[in-house]
Parts: C-alpha cells; structure tokens; sequence
C-alpha cells in the first residue's frame, strides 16, 4: 500500500493576472438638489442649486460694480426759465459733454458734398444757420450730418419729379402747336422766335418761351411787323425757311450767273430748306 501526496492546485499566471485587473466596486455619492427653489427676484447664475441658497459673494460683487458705474454718472438737470445765463451756458457745456456736441458751431465742419443730387445747389447761408440751432440745442455732430443728408436727398427728389413733370408739359404743348399749324410749324417756330426777339425776350432764358400763349402773341407779332422792319439779317439767320428759299430764288447763284457748280450748291441748299420747312 503506497502512500499519496496531494499538491495543493495554485492558479495560475492567467487567473491571477486576470484577477488582479477586475474592477472594484467604487461608491459614488449621490448628488441630491435642494428642494427649494429660486426666487425669481434672483438671477440664475447667483443661485447655487445643490444648496438652495444665493451666491453672495458673486451676488456682492455684481451689486458693487453697479453703484460704481451709476455713482460715476452725474444728473444733469435743465434749469428753470429764471435761470441766470451762466447757468443756463453751465447747462448747455454738460450736455454737450453727453452728446458731443462742439463747443461752437463751426465745430460742427458742415460742408458742401462731393455727391450731390442732381439740381441741388448747397447753400453755405443756411448751413450755417443750421449749425446755429444745432448748436444751441446740443445736437450730436452725427445727427445733425444725417439730417442734412436727408434734406438734400429730399430735395433732389422733388426736383426730379418737377423737372419731369416740366417735360411732359413742354412736349404735350409742343405736340399741340404742331397739330395746330400742321405743315407751317417748322416756320412758324422760326416767325415766333423772332417775335420775341423783336419784344426784347431772350428765347433761351426765360419762362414766356415755355408759354403757348406767349408763343402765339410772339408769332403774331411777327407776321405785323414785317420784313420791312430789316429784322432779317444779312445773313439771313433769322430769316425763316420760307424768306430763306425766297431770297435763294433770286440770287445769282441759284439763277446760274456764278457758273454751274454755284449752282448745283444754291440747289442742294434749296433742297435742305425745303426738307426742314417740312420736318
């Protein structure tokens, strides 16, 4: 009978290893929020959640800066209607002081644009006033440019739409002289300007040679005064194409004396007439 040894079982290198990596069990606190709720006169961020009270460290500092920024601010207060001139130039500096406005009017540097709109002109005299009462009621610099750019712009609208409504009227009564002299209205534009020259009105600077009316009367008196009146130049540069092709009529050109190349020319000159006396 043999006597037997047992060899107690040890683990091995894997089990062990492996044990020695298992993760232990680790307690973790938990986290309970306070039951009581925020103010709503608190702000959240001064308002600690876990334990339903306000942050008053956080809380301090923010009231402390506040009265800082709000005590650095001084009133100022308009004076009454009995205030002493000094005062009331004691008041105006301190608003000026808010507004930025300039100490004088000039300060305000108004000045013509580079763009302006179409037709308007700038006037320095009324900048200048508008300074004035900018300057008396400490108008910011900014607000002052931005209203006198909307003045401009206003206006340059206006005179756009005047200049339009001149043109349509000046077309719509050019359309009607025509329909009423029909073929003689190339002439009769020519016999009226001359009328008015002869009345001593400059055709090209005045508000009667934008007038039918006028037109007419100027024609008319055209037509009393005559080509006695030598109102026709020697050259013939009020005459109109009518008198024109009647005084070509009878020149030596146009009769063949000058040889056949004046000729040709005093003809194709007669063709012109002719043409724009039918335009």
């Amino acid at each position: 009978m043999s006597d037997t040894i047992e060899t107690p079982v040890q683990e091995t290198v894997l089990a062990t290893q492996t044990a020695a990596t298992e993760t232990k069990p680790i307690e973790q606190a938990l986290i309970t929020p306070s039951l009581t709720p925020r103010p709503d006169y608190i702000p959240a961020k001064f308002w600690d959640d876990q334990k339903g009270e306000p942050k008053l460290d956080q809380l301090g500092a923010s009231y402390i800066s506040l009265e800082k920024a709000f005590s650095s601010k001084r009133e100022v207060k308009k004076p009454g209607a009995d205030a002493k001139p000094e005062e009331l130039a004691a008041y105006q500096a301190e608003v000026r002081k808010i507004t930025g406005a300039p100490d004088k009017p000039e300060g305000y540097g108004l000045k013509a644009p580079e763009n302006l709109p179409e037709g308007v002109e700038w006037n320095a005299e009324l900048a200048g006033k508008a300074s004035a009462i900018a300057h008396k009621y400490s108008v910011p610099p900014e607000a002052l440019h931005e209203l006198i750019a909307l003045n401009n712009e206003n206006v340059g609208g206006m005179m756009a739409k005047s200049a339009e409504a001149q043109k349509v009227q000046r077309d719509e009564m050019i359309a009607g002289l025509n329909a009423e002299w029909k073929d003689q209205a190339p002439n009769n534009w020519q016999r009226a300007a001359r009328g008015a020259i002869a009345l001593g009105i400059d055709i090209n600077d005045s508000e009667l040679a934008n007038n039918a009316e006028f037109i007419k009367a100027a024609l008319a008196v055209d037509r009393l005064i005559g080509e006695d009146t030598k109102l026709i130049g020697a050259d013939s540069s009020q005459a109109t194409y009518e008198e024109r092709m009647d005084k070509l009529r009878v020149s030596d050109a146009y009769q063949g004396k000058l040889g056949p190349a004046k000729q040709d020319e005093a003809f194709k000159q007669m063709q012109q007439f002719y043409q724009a006396s039918r335009a």
